[in-house]
Parts: C-alpha cells; structure tokens; sequence
C-alpha cells in the first residue's frame, strides 16, 4: 500500500514479479506451465481496476479537519485506466461495492500473475529453441 500526505491512499499497483526460470531444466518448465494451464480460472468478476481510500478536507473553513483535525473519510473509490488519458472513477457507496471491486481486483491480479508466469516460462522455452505447443 502506498500513502500519500493529501489523504490519498492508494493500494499497491501491480508490477510483473520475474521468475527464475534459466536454472531450471526443460521438464521442470514444461511441468510447471502444465500445472498453471490447469490452474487458469477466469472469474466472471474480475476487474482490471484500482480501489482507493481517501480522506478528505471539507469546505467549511471552521471544521475539525481544517485545524489539525481528523479529515472526513474514508471514501472508497474505483478507479480505472481506460487509455488515452481517459479514467472511470466513482465513489464505492455501499459496503457491497467496495467488497465486489477488491473481490474482482484480486481476482484480475491472481489471473494477471499466471500469464505472467506462463509467458516467462514460454520466453524461456522460446530460448531454448523448445516448440511451446504440445505435439
């Protein structure tokens, strides 16, 4: 998780984990990408998408939150990068909502880490001038 001073707090972004896969020998590659193919689910709510937690100051110059006070929050968002500098951001208002997106967020992760992991494995295979698709 990463947290901002002006009361963004934004749950950490995906970044490609690298798998050591030159030491380990062609069966080894070639069971371990049978094992993930077998794995691979593809849950009908996954969400490519961010959730933030923000606390806010508010309009009235005499509140709390103003003086070194508490902000007001947390409000939890839904963010989405669309491309081309377009972004679909809404407010999650209901508990429901904020559980369905990190439910669907973690499911589009988990789903993001085996490719990942299959495409190294094939890269490593290519390499090795191995065929990728069974014969």
């Amino acid at each position: 998780m990463v947290a901002f001073s002006d009361g963004f707090v934004i749950l950490a972004s995906y970044v490609a984990r690298i798998y050591s896969l030159s030491r380990k020998s062609t069966l080894a590659l070639r069971l371990r990408k049978a094992a993930l193919l077998g794995q691979l689910k593809f849950e009908p709510d996954l969400l490519r998408a961010s959730y933030v937690e923000r606390f806010s100051v508010c309009g009235k110059k005499q509140c709390r939150c103003h003086h070194g006070g508490a902000r007001h929050g947390p409000f939890y968002y839904f963010t989405q990068s669309l491309g081309s500098g377009r972004i679909n951001k809404f407010l999650l208002k209901t508990e429901a909502q904020q559980k369905a997106a990190q439910e669907g967020i973690g499911h589009f992760r988990r789903l993001h880490e085996q490719l990942e992991e299959l495409s190294q494995i094939n890269s490593e295979l290519l390499r090795r001038e191995e065929r990728l698709l069974p014969e």
